[in-house]
């Protein structure tokens, strides 16, 4: 039974990762919640294995132990080997360190987490074999109640329960107690419950035990039993209320950060936070928990802070308020059994301070929530929003080609003032506000709104972001490149230290893009030309870009983005002014990168330091300027491409990290990207590599592994039945 139970379960584990999780492909990722996510669903069947009595097990009665030390051996005899099997996962977690990086606090508070859960299990199982003698009931038995607790937390999804049936089935689910640990967190929470939920099975089969052996207590055990089970209650009522959150994860992501401590600090007056949840994601979340949990931690950084939670679907006069705000409910899909039903939910956070108000409208989960905390703090101390002005120059519109950039913007608590080149007022405008600078495309913008930004950046010491190109694409037709009509922004930066090439920029690591034929012929191709950027010092996640240009650094200009090493570019033809480059995803292929020297292409750069005006007499000592020779990496079509089923919104993080750097909010930018990882197989240069690898896991996951549990099985009874020989001799 034990063998067979160690090959299923890495069999089934490996399985429902690599290949159910379609790995390699093209949904692969370093992330390995999925993975151990699979194990409860495996232990139906290996936990009643483990603890699966014998034929042998009917004289146990005639042992010269007592029923206790007896129950303790068999629950040491079944925990040893689930223990073994479930560090045979490590070397499974460390091969995904080939394809990416991984979070090894995550590793850690997984790892104690399931072995928690195994001994709750197994203790269950022997409890249940006391229950029912028939070893073959007692295995059905235990398999068919290890199926209700993992899947018991799908039940408030698919009915409407009330509020104790859906207190009891987030206690005894799995999921809920897992998700700490899933994200790096040792929770004193969870791992107490699993804890008392051992120490409680293993004495109910003792008793059990005893009871079926014919002991009857006394009035003196009797009160002792009761006291035993109150201990319990207490036990896990103080577990729940009194508990310790250890942050293990890479980044610390879910701790209270010195930043943070530091704004906190600044407080002169009340902060009221007042978290507006509906009472029904509580049951359909657990991640809701987390924000709580943060909530509370931040709250205690400073007398001053007065934390308070309610529910708005409880009182008609808090959704008032919320709408008052401007915040509305949020929408939520909840599929039951047969229909599907939407709900509306608030969750909620308003920050009152010394008269003003500052709002998260919606939040999920703790991941982002002390970035939102804290620039919603910081503008109400200081009564100042960070801000940019956005400038689009190609023809296009913020409202529709870039629609998306305004409310991501606007939920990352950064203001946008856009300013239009078309408007007769344009310089006036521009030279009434204040802040950073963000101009999209140049080819409609003429000399005198050249004149105007320069003199902006200039006579102000504005800092900037340029997203700009000397060649436009057919975005909505061909894909085709032209040279743009007007260039006289990037002939400006070109003033100030870099250099447009004629060249476009390609990699191995490229966005793949699904194509579509007219017989509904379906093609997914690797694109080079949209170069998939691995994460580095500036871009922490990566990002993707669409035909950026190679630039050449000069002066204070320094690199700000790279390709990897891989990378490559294509020479445009200046004499097919229709056609400079073909784009054609079916005839651009990455193989074609074999004819092209290898080697990092700057396509992103940085300029500091003093400025000279080109088309203004003025100059400016300092600066601080961001060019992405790019002007489609943030358009609506061209995300839809690489965005997939949920998104693809790293492009929009970078723009906001590069804002608040501009801003001079450095340490806002690192806190905005701190709870993110890039779980993206990025050190998978080639389909070849890729092929190479997926064989390496195969072999090891589905032979080596088995081949190592029947080598130790034959070890270990060859070792068994020597000692027997001995002992007989």
């Amino acid at each position: 039974m034990t063998l067979f139970s160690a090959i299923l379960f890495s069999v089934f584990t490996s399985a429902m990762f690599f290949i159910k999780g379609q790995f390699f492909a093209g949904s692969g990722t370093t992330d390995l919640l999925t993975y151990f996510q699979s194990v409860p669903y495996i232990c139906i069947i290996i936990i009643p294995c483990l603890c699966y009595k014998t034929s042998i097990s009917v004289y146990d009665d005639f042992i010269p132990q007592s029923r206790l030390k007896k129950i303790w051996k068999a629950f040491i005899k079944a925990f040893i080997p689930y223990a073994v099997i479930i560090f045979m996962m490590l070397p499974v977690c460390l091969l995904i360190i080939l394809f990416g990086s991984t979070d090894p606090g995550q590793i850690f508070t997984s790892f104690i987490c399931l072995l928690f859960y195994g001994a709750c299990l197994i203790s269950l199982c022997l409890f249940i074999n006391e229950l029912i003698p028939n070893s073959i009931a007692a295995f059905t038995v235990s398999a068919i109640i290890l199926a209700v607790f993992n899947s018991i937390h799908n039940i408030t999804l698919y009915v409407n329960t009330p509020a104790f049936i859906t207190a009891i089935c987030k206690e005894l689910s799995f999921a809920w107690h897992f998700d700490a640990a899933s994200k790096g967190i040792f929770d004193t929470r969870d791992i107490l419950w699993l804890l008392l939920w051992s120490a409680f099975f293993l004495f109910a089969a003792y008793f059990t035990a005893e009871f079926r052996r014919g002991f009857k207590p006394n009035k003196k055990q009797n009160i002792f039993f009761s006291l035993i089970l109150y201990i319990f209650i207490l036990s896990l009522a103080i577990s729940a209320n009194l508990f310790t959150r250890l942050d293990f994860s890479k980044n610390k992501s879910y701790s209270v950060s010195a930043y943070t401590k530091n704004i906190v600090q600044d407080l002169d007056d009340t902060l009221n936070i007042t978290y507006y949840r509906s009472g029904s994601l509580s049951k359909l979340y657990p991640q809701i928990r987390d924000v709580t949990d943060f909530l509370n931690s931040f709250s205690i950084l400073n007398k001053e802070i007065h934390f308070t939670i309610k529910d708005p679907d409880k009182d008609s006069t808090t959704k008032s308020m919320l709408e008052n705000y401007g915040v509305t409910s949020q929408q939520l899909q909840n599929t039951g059994l047969n229909s599907t039903e939407f709900i509306n939910v608030y969750s909620a956070v308003v920050l009152e301070y010394m008269g003003n108000v500052q709002l998260i409208p919606f939040i999920m989960s703790s991941q982002t929530l002390e970035y939102d905390l804290d620039i919603r703090l910081k503008n109400l101390i200081s009564k100042k929003n960070i801000a940019v002005n956005i400038i689009v120059g190609n023809g296009m519109t913020l409202s529709e080609d870039y629609s998306f950039i305004i409310p991501w913007l606007n939920s990352q608590g950064i203001l946008v003032n856009p300013l239009f080149i078309e408007d007769p007022s344009f310089a006036n405008n521009l030279a009434y506000t204040t802040g950073p600078l963000f101009v999209i495309g140049d080819d409609k913008i003429n000399i005198e709104n050249a004149i105007t930004i320069e003199n902006y950046i200039l006579n102000q010491n504005q800092n900037a972001i340029f997203a700009v190109s000397p060649y436009s694409a057919a975005i909505e037709d061909n894909w085709s490149l032209t040279a743009n009509k007007w260039s006289n922004i990037v002939e400006m930066l070109e003033n100030w230290g870099l250099r447009f090439t004629d060249k476009i920029a390609a990699d191995i690591s490229c966005a793949r893009i699904t194509m579509y034929s007219d017989d509904d012929h379906k093609e997914i191709l690797n694109y080079p030309l949209w170069p998939s950027l691995m994460p580095q010092q500036n871009s922490p996640l990566g990002m993707t870009l669409f035909w950026p240009v190679c630039l050449e650094l000069s002066q204070n200009a320094r690199p700000y983005l790279v390709t990897s090493s891989l990378g490559y570019n294509y020479q445009t033809d200046k004499a097919s002014p229709s056609k400079l480059l073909e784009t054609n995803p079916f005839l651009v292929k990455v193989d074609d990168a074999v004819n092209h020297e290898r080697g990092s292409q700057i396509i992103g750069a940085q300029i500091t330091g003093p400025l000279t005006g080109l088309f203004n007499y003025g100059s400016c000592q300092s600066s601080n300027i961001i060019v992405i020779p790019d002007q489609y990496f943030l358009n609506t079509t061209m995300t839809g491409y690489i965005g997939g089923d949920f998104g693809d919104y790293r492009n929009f993080e970078f723009l906001s990290n590069c804002i608040l750097n501009l801003n001079g909010e450095g340490e806002l930018a690192k806190l905005q990207s701190k709870t993110k990882r890039d779980t993206s197989l990025y050190k998978i240069n080639d389909f070849t590599q890729l092929l190479h690898l997926m064989y390496l896991v195969y072999a090891f996951c589905f032979v080596i592994i088995p081949i190592i549990y029947v080598v130790a099985f034959i070890t270990t009874r060859i070792i068994r039945n020597k000692r027997r020989i001995n002992i007989n001799d």
